[in-house]
């Protein structure tokens, strides 16, 4: 029998998680919390432990796939916990779960440099940390940072920047068994005249090349060395293509929408047959970027090994949302 939750935390059951993430597809979570402080999210991680329940970390659950049957997990929301940001001189300490759009705003408003490039990547802290966010000029999270807090089996800890590895797309925190609560950055001094009209320019360029007004997660697939994941899904004739209600955007073919009556298994098969007709037209398998939550096995198209990639820069306005598992 299982044992009851921890005394004064809510621990709520079978709650969709298509309400969680900016797709707005997925299955339920068998259990799903918001615990308020690191206090009460150490005594969930121990009742889940007690419970030999697996833990996901949910943060703005911007690059996230959930399967139609759901996850047979404790889902963790930092969004209290670790949802909080403070400015102290030129540097930022925020928790894993505050969106970058809003901390690069509050930078701005500071008259503080660094964090421009992240107005138009829907994703929190913590995924970004995990994945190293960033845009296609180079600029990414990991150029930022001075130290990452995190929760593993020896309890919290600081992680110097010598200690931490960023990458494209990746980093050492990702798989490393850590839990990310969240980080220290550096920004720098800069007029809030430069920084409002690059805003306004990234903002712009963002609504002109990206589907933004339906639901979509961000860049599908990672970007092949030398390449673009979006010109070769184009090239290889996939732009529009559907199945069922998901559809490869028109706009931007790294890009998958539906018109919200789509199931995840549809989202699974056309990127399944995008990855297949690609690697027909161009002999390049392309790798998810998307994260893939669901028991069992992992459909084949997550099934590549990730491949030791030297840094590349992603494509234009490509965004990059959430990862955490944990």
């Amino acid at each position: 029998m299982t044992a009851p939750p921890p005394e004064g935390i809510e621990v709520h059951e079978q709650v969709p998680l298509a309400r969680h993430t900016y797709l707005r597809l997925g299955g339920p979570a068998r259990y799903f919390a918001i615990p308020e402080d690191a206090a009460q999210l150490e005594r969930l991680l121990a009742w889940a432990r007690g419970e030999a329940l697996s833990v996901r970390v949910l943060g703005g659950g911007s690059n996230l796939l959930v399967a139609d049957e759901g996850v047979d997990a404790l889902v963790v929301s930092l969004r209290r916990a670790a949802g909080s940001y403070r400015f102290e001189g030129d540097r930022v300490s925020a928790g894993a779960a505050v969106m970058l759009p809003a901390l690069s705003r509050a930078a701005a408003d500071r008259g503080l440099g660094g964090l421009e490039f992240a107005i138009g990547i829907p994703g929190a802290i913590g995924g970004a940390l995990n994945s190293n966010a960033g845009i296609g000029d180079g600029r990414a999270i990991g150029d930022l940072v001075e130290s990452v807090d995190a929760l593993g089996g020896r309890g919290r800890m600081t992680i110097p920047r010598d200690q931490l590895y960023f990458g494209y797309r990746r980093s050492s925190l990702r798989g490393a068994g850590v839990m990310v609560l969240g980080a220290r950055l550096r920004l720098h001094p800069r007029p809030g005249e430069e920084i409002e009209a690059e805003l306004r320019e990234l903002l712009a360029h963002r609504q002109a090349t990206q589907p933004t007004a339906g639901p979509n997660a961000g860049s599908i697939f990672t970007n092949p060395q030398g390449d673009y994941a979006g010109r070769l899904i184009e090239a290889a004739g996939c732009k529009g293509l559907a199945v069922g209600a998901a559809r490869v955007s028109e706009l931007h073919a790294n890009f998958f929408v539906h018109d919200g009556s789509a199931s995840v298994a549809e989202m699974v098969q056309l990127m399944a047959e995008v990855q297949r007709r690609v690697l027909d037209h161009a002999g390049v398998r392309l790798r998810p970027e998307i994260e893939w939550w669901g028991d069992g096995p992992l459909p084949e198209v997550f099934a590549e090994p990730e491949p030791d990639l030297p840094d590349e820069p992603d494509e234009p306005g490509a965004a990059n949302g959430e990862r955490g598992v944990f």
